[in-house]
């Protein structure tokens, strides 16, 4: 393992290049040929030095090989600090034992080599010339070698530009594709659940039908009251699985009308009266519009973001909850703010992830933030989170106009 900090630099920018033990970009072979011309030797090549090795990803006169780095001519000549040329590498002690120049047959004689630095100034490998014959380049000749390195390097770059949008491309398409099996999923599931919530609501509502028409009822305006809250609540659980169903199936809309916000937060008070009223909240709506959108699905973001205020509530004083609704330029912002226990800013985002629980004391499934961002995007806005009453939590629904208004 190495541990110069700098080769570790060089090391860590070539395997962002992906071009180790990868097929080479065609136009090298190019390169090399002009190189070879140009410098007029029998054989040049582009090396590419990794940890270990010398990889020659594009040559013409020899075969491209892999050798040991420490067989390698280029693998000294990427730390000169400018082009390399040797006229004899018989009497350069940097190359005179080496196996290139010793060896019995084809030995190197002439060398030069321009190193391929990358945009971070790292040291790739080099475009190198060679020849068995001693010799030297003319200074045309030392420019060109060093232009067709810059030019080597830029296909290298173009190379990984290219990876990199593959890449993208492939892992675009493969979450299309798991978001496709997600929303199958999803749809099964949505549908399976409200199958099995229309059969018992089927029956409340059917017995709380039965009920109201019983004289005992009818005759007792508290009761009757009672039993007409139970259909209304029925009612509007029958349209939240309606809703719910729509909103999860792949591509399902949203039924936008023009909703009275006030009298959406009345329903959800109504729903949520119970443990509104254990929490002993104190609930303060302010003046509210009628906005364009889907009723049923604000009413169930209302809903979570109501219950989790007064769910997420400190010990040491009562619940504190405001809902109000403004209005800029660009469209409506219903908010819901609490005196609870806040969300630290680092983690407002996670939250609304699916499934994701900061306080795993409290009963729920980390579900319901994430149903409202899904709500909120389903209605071209967003949903944002920041500090509440007190240290408590605010949570804002933007709610774009819709296309003409504003």
């Amino acid at each position: 393992m190495n541990d110069n900090p700098a080769e570790k630099r060089r090391l860590a920018v070539l395997e962002r290049y992906g071009i180790v033990g990868s097929p080479a970009p065609a136009d090298l072979d190019g390169i090399v040929r002009l190189a070879a011309r140009v410098c007029e030797t029998p054989q040049a090549a582009v090396n590419i030095i990794s940890a270990d090795e010398q990889h020659q990803i594009a040559a013409v006169g020899i075969a491209p090989s892999v050798c040991s780095r420490s067989d390698s001519m280029c693998a000294v000549s990427i730390k000169a600090p400018g082009q390399v040329l040797v006229e004899d590498a018989r009497l350069d002690p940097r190359f005179s034992s080496n196996p290139w120049v010793t060896a019995p047959t084809g030995a190197v004689r002439f060398y030069a080599a321009s190193q391929l630095r990358s945009p971070e100034r790292e040291t790739l490998g080099t475009l190198c010339v060679f020849s068995g014959q001693t010799r030297s380049l003319t200074t045309q000749q030392s420019r060109a070698l060093e232009d067709l390195a810059s030019l080597v390097v830029g296909v290298l770059d173009l190379h990984r530009h290219r990876q990199l949008v593959h890449h993208a491309l492939l892992a675009a398409d493969q979450a299309r594709t798991e978001l496709e099996r997600s929303n199958t999923a999803l749809e099964q599931f949505a549908g399976q659940v409200s199958h099995d919530l229309r059969n018992p609501l089927t029956g409340v509502s059917g017995h709380a039908g039965l009920l109201a028409e019983l004289p005992a009822v009818t005759k007792d305006t508290h009761a009757a009251a009672f039993v007409e809250r139970i259909e209304q609540a029925a009612a509007r659980m029958n349209r939240t699985i309606e809703g719910a169903l729509s909103l999860a199936r792949f591509g399902g809309k949203l039924d936008i009308t023009q909703t009275d916000l006030g009298e959406l937060v009345r329903d959800v008070l109504e729903d949520l009266r119970a443990g509104l009223t254990e929490a002993e909240a104190q609930v303060r709506v302010g003046a509210l519009p009628t906005i364009s959108c889907d009723a049923v699905q604000m009413r169930r973001l209302l809903q979570n973001l109501i219950a989790n205020a007064a769910k997420f509530r400190r010990p040491d004083r009562l619940p504190e909850i405001q809902v109000s609704c403004a209005n800029d330029a660009d469209g409506w912002d219903l908010r819901v703010a609490d005196n609870g226990v806040g969300i630290p800013a680092a983690e407002r985002s996670r939250v609304m992830e699916p499934f994701v629980r900061l306080d795993t004391g409290t009963q729920g499934f980390g579900i319901g933030l994430a149903n409202c961002v899904r709500i909120a995007v389903a209605h071209r806005g967003t949903l944002s989170i920041d500090d509440g009453i007190d240290g408590g939590t605010s949570v804002t629904c933007h709610i774009p106009y819709p296309p003409g208004l504003g």
